[in-house]
Protein backbone atom coordinates (compact mmCIF):
# COMPACT_ATOMS: atom_id res chain seq x y z
CA UNK A 1 0.00 0.00 0.00
CA UNK A 2 1.30 3.42 -1.06
CA UNK A 3 2.76 6.03 1.62
CA UNK A 4 0.67 8.18 3.14
CA UNK A 5 1.28 11.89 1.65
CA UNK A 6 2.20 14.65 4.16
CA UNK A 7 -0.39 16.30 5.84
CA UNK A 8 -0.74 20.11 4.60
CA UNK A 9 -0.67 21.72 7.80
CA UNK A 10 2.03 21.58 10.73
CA UNK A 11 -0.30 19.60 13.90
CA UNK A 12 0.79 19.35 17.55
CA UNK A 13 0.17 15.60 17.57
CA UNK A 14 -1.42 13.41 15.16
CA UNK A 15 -3.56 10.22 15.65
CA UNK A 16 -3.79 8.57 12.46
CA UNK A 17 -6.49 5.83 13.10
CA UNK A 18 -7.64 2.69 10.71
CA UNK A 19 -10.66 0.84 11.17
CA UNK A 20 -13.61 -1.09 9.00
CA UNK A 21 -17.06 0.20 8.61
CA UNK A 22 -19.20 -0.47 11.07
CA UNK A 23 -16.47 -0.50 13.80
CA UNK A 24 -17.88 2.17 15.91
CA UNK A 25 -15.40 4.32 14.30
CA UNK A 26 -17.02 7.59 15.10
CA UNK A 27 -18.09 7.27 18.45
CA UNK A 28 -14.82 6.18 19.65
CA UNK A 29 -12.87 9.02 17.14
CA UNK A 30 -15.66 11.52 18.45
CA UNK A 31 -14.60 10.20 22.11
CA UNK A 32 -10.87 11.01 21.40
CA UNK A 33 -11.15 14.29 20.35
CA UNK A 34 -13.19 15.66 23.34
CA UNK A 35 -10.48 14.25 25.31
CA UNK A 36 -7.43 15.81 23.18
CA UNK A 37 -5.47 18.48 24.25
CA UNK A 38 -6.72 22.10 24.28
CA UNK A 39 -9.94 21.25 26.40
CA UNK A 40 -11.13 19.12 23.80
CA UNK A 41 -10.21 21.54 20.53
CA UNK A 42 -8.36 20.24 17.18
CA UNK A 43 -9.31 19.17 13.53
CA UNK A 44 -10.33 15.72 12.05
CA UNK A 45 -10.00 14.35 8.74
CA UNK A 46 -12.39 11.96 8.58
CA UNK A 47 -12.05 8.71 5.35
CA UNK A 48 -8.81 10.09 4.04
CA UNK A 49 -7.46 8.49 0.85
CA UNK A 50 -4.39 6.51 1.39
CA UNK A 51 -1.27 7.98 -0.29
CA UNK A 52 -3.07 11.58 -0.06
CA UNK A 53 -2.94 14.75 1.24
CA UNK A 54 -5.20 14.11 4.27
CA UNK A 55 -6.52 17.41 4.54
CA UNK A 56 -7.43 17.31 0.42
CA UNK A 57 -8.51 13.66 -0.09
CA UNK A 58 -10.82 13.66 3.35
CA UNK A 59 -14.23 13.07 2.46
CA UNK A 60 -15.79 15.41 5.87
CA UNK A 61 -13.49 17.83 7.71
CA UNK A 62 -14.34 19.20 11.30
CA UNK A 63 -13.42 21.21 14.35
CA UNK A 64 -14.09 20.45 17.55
CA UNK A 65 -13.74 23.69 20.60
CA UNK A 66 -14.75 22.34 23.73
CA UNK A 67 -15.20 18.95 22.79
CA UNK A 68 -17.86 20.37 20.36
CA UNK A 69 -17.97 19.76 16.69
CA UNK A 70 -18.36 21.78 13.91
CA UNK A 71 -18.02 20.46 9.82
CA UNK A 72 -16.30 22.50 7.68
CA UNK A 73 -17.14 23.53 3.99
CA UNK A 74 -14.08 26.46 3.85
CA UNK A 75 -10.64 26.43 5.05
CA UNK A 76 -10.04 23.66 7.08
CA UNK A 77 -6.81 24.75 8.19
CA UNK A 78 -7.31 28.14 8.80
CA UNK A 79 -10.65 27.38 11.01
CA UNK A 80 -8.69 24.66 13.14
CA UNK A 81 -6.09 27.24 13.70
CA UNK A 82 -2.07 26.80 14.45
CA UNK A 83 -0.88 23.79 15.38
CA UNK A 84 -3.77 22.07 15.86
CA UNK A 85 -4.25 18.38 18.16
CA UNK A 86 -5.40 16.28 14.58
CA UNK A 87 -7.17 13.00 14.11
CA UNK A 88 -6.69 11.59 10.29
CA UNK A 89 -9.02 8.34 10.03
CA UNK A 90 -9.16 6.07 7.00
CA UNK A 91 -11.49 3.21 6.77
CA UNK A 92 -11.61 -0.09 5.33
CA UNK A 93 -7.81 0.70 4.71
CA UNK A 94 -4.89 -1.56 6.68
CA UNK A 95 -2.02 0.06 7.92
CA UNK A 96 0.52 0.77 5.05
CA UNK A 97 3.59 -0.97 5.21
CA UNK A 98 5.67 1.96 5.05
CA UNK A 99 3.86 4.06 8.08
CA UNK A 100 6.49 6.68 7.98
CA UNK A 101 4.62 9.90 9.81
CA UNK A 102 2.80 11.86 8.57
CA UNK A 103 4.50 15.41 10.07
CA UNK A 104 7.44 15.77 11.98
CA UNK A 105 4.90 16.41 15.32
CA UNK A 106 4.37 13.16 17.66
CA UNK A 107 1.90 10.76 16.05
CA UNK A 108 0.37 7.53 16.99
CA UNK A 109 -1.07 4.85 14.63
CA UNK A 110 -4.61 3.55 16.06
CA UNK A 111 -7.08 0.59 15.11
CA UNK A 112 -10.50 0.27 15.92
CA UNK A 113 -11.56 -3.01 15.93
CA UNK A 114 -14.91 -5.05 16.35
CA UNK A 115 -15.48 -8.70 17.24
CA UNK A 116 -16.02 -10.43 14.15
CA UNK A 117 -19.76 -11.80 14.41
CA UNK A 118 -20.74 -8.41 15.54
CA UNK A 119 -18.80 -6.42 12.86
CA UNK A 120 -19.98 -8.62 10.27
CA UNK A 121 -23.96 -9.10 11.13
CA UNK A 122 -23.92 -4.96 11.17
CA UNK A 123 -22.15 -4.63 7.52
CA UNK A 124 -24.66 -7.01 5.92
CA UNK A 125 -27.11 -5.20 7.77
CA UNK A 126 -26.34 -2.38 6.96
CA UNK A 127 -25.76 -3.15 2.83
CA UNK A 128 -28.85 -5.32 2.90
CA UNK A 129 -30.63 -2.11 2.97
CA UNK A 130 -29.34 -0.88 0.26
CA UNK A 131 -31.93 -1.25 -3.02
CA UNK A 132 -29.77 -1.19 -5.15
CA UNK A 133 -27.88 -4.26 -3.92
CA UNK A 134 -29.26 -7.89 -4.60
CA UNK A 135 -27.26 -10.88 -3.65
CA UNK A 136 -24.60 -11.00 -5.47
CA UNK A 137 -23.34 -7.44 -4.78
CA UNK A 138 -23.50 -8.31 -1.10
CA UNK A 139 -21.44 -11.05 -1.64
CA UNK A 140 -18.97 -9.33 -3.44
CA UNK A 141 -19.20 -6.77 -0.86
CA UNK A 142 -18.17 -8.64 2.50
CA UNK A 143 -16.11 -10.68 0.46
CA UNK A 144 -13.78 -7.74 -0.11
CA UNK A 145 -14.32 -6.66 3.40
CA UNK A 146 -13.17 -9.49 5.02
CA UNK A 147 -9.41 -10.04 3.90
CA UNK A 148 -8.81 -6.89 4.72
CA UNK A 149 -10.79 -7.24 8.20
CA UNK A 150 -8.44 -10.52 8.75
CA UNK A 151 -5.53 -7.89 8.11
CA UNK A 152 -6.71 -5.54 10.64
CA UNK A 153 -6.76 -8.19 13.08
CA UNK A 154 -3.50 -9.00 12.42
CA UNK A 155 -2.13 -5.70 13.10
CA UNK A 156 -3.61 -6.17 16.12
CA UNK A 157 -2.44 -9.51 17.26
CA UNK A 158 1.44 -8.28 16.18
CA UNK A 159 0.99 -5.09 18.35
CA UNK A 160 1.57 -2.72 14.47
CA UNK A 161 -0.94 -0.33 16.40
CA UNK A 162 -2.80 0.92 19.91
CA UNK A 163 -5.77 -0.98 19.62
CA UNK A 164 -8.95 -0.03 20.83
CA UNK A 165 -11.95 -2.81 21.01
CA UNK A 166 -15.26 -0.91 20.42
CA UNK A 167 -17.25 -3.86 21.52
CA UNK A 168 -15.03 -3.42 24.94
CA UNK A 169 -14.98 0.58 24.78
CA UNK A 170 -18.94 0.60 24.94
CA UNK A 171 -19.02 -1.99 27.72
CA UNK A 172 -16.44 -1.02 30.26
CA UNK A 173 -15.70 2.55 31.52
CA UNK A 174 -12.60 1.31 33.04
CA UNK A 175 -11.29 0.18 29.48
CA UNK A 176 -12.29 4.03 28.22
CA UNK A 177 -10.20 5.17 31.26
CA UNK A 178 -7.33 3.37 30.69
CA UNK A 179 -7.37 3.84 26.90
CA UNK A 180 -6.96 7.40 27.58
CA UNK A 181 -3.93 6.84 29.49
CA UNK A 182 -2.38 4.92 26.48
CA UNK A 183 -3.16 7.14 24.05
CA UNK A 184 -1.48 9.96 26.15
CA UNK A 185 -4.78 12.22 25.87
CA UNK A 186 -5.22 14.79 29.07
CA UNK A 187 -9.04 15.01 28.78
CA UNK A 188 -11.49 13.14 31.67
CA UNK A 189 -14.99 12.26 30.04
CA UNK A 190 -15.61 8.80 29.80
CA UNK A 191 -18.90 9.01 28.28
CA UNK A 192 -19.85 7.21 25.02
CA UNK A 193 -21.09 10.64 24.01
CA UNK A 194 -24.27 11.37 21.47
CA UNK A 195 -24.84 8.71 18.74
CA UNK A 196 -22.92 9.63 15.37
CA UNK A 197 -24.93 10.05 12.39
CA UNK A 198 -21.62 9.20 10.21
CA UNK A 199 -22.53 6.45 7.71
CA UNK A 200 -26.21 6.49 9.05
CA UNK A 201 -26.16 5.75 12.20
CA UNK A 202 -26.50 1.92 13.41
CA UNK A 203 -27.58 -0.50 11.11
CA UNK A 204 -30.53 -1.88 13.02
CA UNK A 205 -31.67 1.07 15.05
CA UNK A 206 -31.19 4.10 12.86
CA UNK A 207 -31.18 7.16 14.90
CA UNK A 208 -31.04 5.41 18.23
CA UNK A 209 -31.65 8.60 20.78
CA UNK A 210 -28.61 7.35 23.13
CA UNK A 211 -25.46 5.02 23.48
CA UNK A 212 -27.68 2.95 26.03
CA UNK A 213 -30.26 2.27 23.50
CA UNK A 214 -27.68 0.99 21.19
CA UNK A 215 -27.70 -3.26 21.65
CA UNK A 216 -24.34 -2.95 19.69
CA UNK A 217 -23.97 -6.63 21.27
CA UNK A 218 -26.42 -8.64 20.43
CA UNK A 219 -26.12 -7.86 16.51
CA UNK A 220 -24.85 -11.31 15.69
CA UNK A 221 -28.30 -13.15 17.45
CA UNK A 222 -29.93 -10.72 15.79
CA UNK A 223 -28.67 -11.61 11.88
CA UNK A 224 -28.18 -15.50 13.15
CA UNK A 225 -31.02 -16.90 11.18
CA UNK A 226 -30.38 -15.01 7.84
CA UNK A 227 -29.25 -17.27 5.48
CA UNK A 228 -26.81 -14.94 3.70
CA UNK A 229 -24.72 -14.12 7.64
CA UNK A 230 -25.01 -18.18 7.87
CA UNK A 231 -23.16 -18.72 4.87
CA UNK A 232 -20.55 -15.78 5.64
CA UNK A 233 -19.52 -17.07 8.81
CA UNK A 234 -19.31 -20.81 6.95
CA UNK A 235 -17.21 -19.84 4.94
CA UNK A 236 -14.94 -17.62 7.08
CA UNK A 237 -15.04 -20.49 9.35
CA UNK A 238 -12.80 -22.81 6.76
CA UNK A 239 -9.80 -20.03 6.19
CA UNK A 240 -7.60 -21.97 9.11
CA UNK A 241 -5.35 -18.65 9.22
CA UNK A 242 -8.35 -16.26 10.12
CA UNK A 243 -9.34 -18.70 12.38
CA UNK A 244 -6.10 -19.05 13.99
CA UNK A 245 -6.03 -14.92 14.86
CA UNK A 246 -9.94 -15.28 15.54
CA UNK A 247 -9.01 -17.72 18.57
CA UNK A 248 -6.40 -15.37 19.93
CA UNK A 249 -8.42 -12.21 19.85
CA UNK A 250 -12.38 -13.27 20.09
CA UNK A 251 -11.96 -16.57 21.47
CA UNK A 252 -15.69 -16.84 21.63
CA UNK A 253 -16.42 -16.44 18.25
CA UNK A 254 -13.23 -18.91 17.11
CA UNK A 255 -15.66 -21.28 19.37
CA UNK A 256 -18.83 -20.17 17.88
CA UNK A 257 -17.89 -20.66 14.09
CA UNK A 258 -15.87 -23.70 14.57
CA UNK A 259 -19.25 -25.57 16.26
CA UNK A 260 -21.01 -23.83 12.92
CA UNK A 261 -18.50 -26.33 10.62
CA UNK A 262 -18.77 -29.15 12.77
CA UNK A 263 -22.76 -28.72 12.32
CA UNK A 264 -22.50 -28.83 8.70
CA UNK A 265 -19.93 -31.66 8.44
CA UNK A 266 -22.08 -33.88 10.33
CA UNK A 267 -24.70 -32.65 8.30
CA UNK A 268 -23.49 -33.00 5.17
CA UNK A 269 -19.91 -34.31 3.44
CA UNK A 270 -17.90 -30.68 3.16
CA UNK A 271 -14.18 -31.08 1.21
CA UNK A 272 -11.73 -30.51 3.52
CA UNK A 273 -10.54 -26.41 3.68
CA UNK A 274 -7.36 -26.08 0.84
CA UNK A 275 -4.23 -26.50 3.04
Amino acid sequence: MALAAPITLAPSRVLRIHGMRRSGNHAVIDWIMRNGPGGGAGLFLNNCKPGRDPVRSARGRAVYAGGQETKLTGDAVAQAGKAPFTVVSYEDHALPKDRTPLTAAPETLVIIYRSFLNWSASLLRKIQGNPGYGPLDRARVMGNALPTYARMLDHVRRGDAEPLCYDDWMADEGYRAAALRRLGLPGTDLSRGAVQRYGGGSSFQGKAATPDALTTDQRAAQMAQDTEYQLLLWTAARDLDFMQTLAELFPADATRLSMMLDKARADITLPDAPA
